[in-house]
């Protein structure tokens, strides 16, 4: 088993004083559903992995409603990852994944279809909750066309390019969708162009890239190659500089402690730059800091949860943890109210 390394927290974690209500919702959401019917999940996985915390770690400033709502939709989205993962990386077939991200993808175009899987009725009800926009709806498909990438580099048994891995790893965490469901309607508020900057191209990016390579450090000894899943950042590192795990480990490590240095001094020195190179009335420049600051408590959060959560564990058993109150260092702000 692989050493988890230090990494780099700026940021306070804070716990929404909603968790133990979207705890409640999205455990029976999942179970209306058919997630928990054991063939994927059980509940005692569902327990230990304590995924209803998420969203109110990630976002401990939402109304209870959107919390819900997001909530559910990260649910569904681990249990398609869990689904590709056993399904289809495992078994290497290609051919049924397409079928599958098809059949999605359908369901995208048309939430009502006669008959549903437990993925398929999931992303319906979602969907029927909260139609996508466009740009929504582009992010998401990125994200299955990932998903497909990732099977044919395990059905070919090749192990990426770190460069091209990088990139489409950012596809797989669905990184512009969940920038915005951290920030909610706050991106409306600034201009277009803005949004489409290179810098903040690049904020979007380093938020991206410190999620889903700390994940992959976390989730090596259930997720990677030892399993017959060659799509994992540690296992990139360590055959492209022909090195030992652990070395490998540390380097994903450091490389997300770099992204995290990035992000930060981006959001101190950056943001502030562009603010006057836009123009931006104080409207506009408390929506900007704002935006930041939901990015910067989702990294604190999620890093948190990571780190307490059962879902990593090789062979999960039902030992459902804690997450009433964030403890240790960095962790000390109060609770939201």
């Amino acid at each position: 088993m692989v050493e988890i390394p230090a990494f780099d927290m700026p940021f306070a974690a804070r716990l929404s004083p909603h968790v133990d209500r979207v705890r409640q919702h999205s455990r029976q959401w999942a179970r209306d559903m058919g997630m928990l019917d054991g063939q994927l999940w059980t509940e005692e996985y569902y327990d230990q992995s304590d995924f209803g915390s998420f969203t109110p770690l990630a976002h401990p400033a939402l109304g209870l409603d959107a919390l819900v709502r997001i909530s559910d939709m990260h649910v569904w989205a681990w249990y398609v990852a869990d689904l590709f993962y056993d399904g289809f990386f495992r078994s290497r077939d290609l051919a049924g994944a397409k079928a599958f991200v098809a059949r999605l993808k359908s369901i995208v175009d048309n939430p009502s279809p006669a008959t549903w899987t437990v993925v398929e009725r999931g992303l319906a009800d979602l969907l029927t909750r909260a139609p996508l926009d466009a740009r929504d709806k582009a992010s998401l498909f990125d994200y299955f066309d990932s998903l497909l990438w990732e099977v044919h580099c395990n059905a070919l048994g090749r192990v990426p390019d770190p460069v091209d891995f990088v990139e489409m790893r950012r596809h797989t965490v669905a990184a512009d969708l969940s920038a915005r469901l951290a920030a909610g309607p706050l991106a409306d508020r600034l201009p277009p162009d803005l949004m489409a900057n290179s810098t903040m191209r690049a904020l979007v990016d380093a938020f991206a890239d410190i999620t889903s390579l700390k994940a992959d450090v976390f989730g090596y000894d259930r997720f990677g190659p030892d399993t017959g899943i060659v799509t994992n950042a540690v296992q990139v590192v360590r055959t492209f500089f022909d090195c030992e795990l652990q070395q490998a480990v540390d380097m994903v490590a450091d490389l997300v402690n770099a992204r995290m240095r990035q992000f930060a001094t981006s959001v101190e020195h950056d943001l502030p730059y562009l603010a006057d190179q836009y123009g931006l009335d104080s409207s506009q420049r408390t929506a900007l800091k704002a935006y930041a600051e939901t990015l910067k408590s989702w990294l604190a959060g999620e890093l948190l949860w990571t780190q307490r959560t059962g879902r990593y564990k090789p062979y999960p058993m039902p030992s459902p943890a804690s997450f009433r109150r964030p403890t240790g260092l960095g962790t000390s702000a109060a609770l939201v109210r």
